[in-house]
């Protein structure tokens, strides 16, 4: 399922909007580094795929702007725990 993905700089995240519900992808930039730094979908917009389209914005920013990034969140651990061609991302 396609997600329309919204980047908003003014408060650090990634938001997708659905039945009225908000999930969003909150992160810190700093010094070269993209830190994700919590995943939040509501418990109905559950099992559509939201986390990992938030999540793969995040990635396609961080290429844009030549950043590593930190996965601080539990569902970002797990994303790049799953998706290793993105390894090279990563802050060691």
């Amino acid at each position: 399922m396609e997600h329309t993905v919204i980047h908003d700089e003014k408060v650090d995240r990634f938001e997708v909007f659905e039945s009225g519900q908000i999930a969003y992808l909150q992160y810190e930039e700093g010094d070269g580094i993209l830190d994700i730094l919590h995943t939040v979908v509501p418990p109905q917009l559950e099992g559509q795929g939201i986390a990992q389209s938030l999540t793969e914005a995040a990635i396609d920013y961080a290429k844009e702007k030549n950043l590593k990034i930190r996965p601080t969140c539990a569902y970002a651990k797990m994303f790049f725990t799953r998706h290793t061609q993105y390894k090279e991302m990563l802050v060691d």
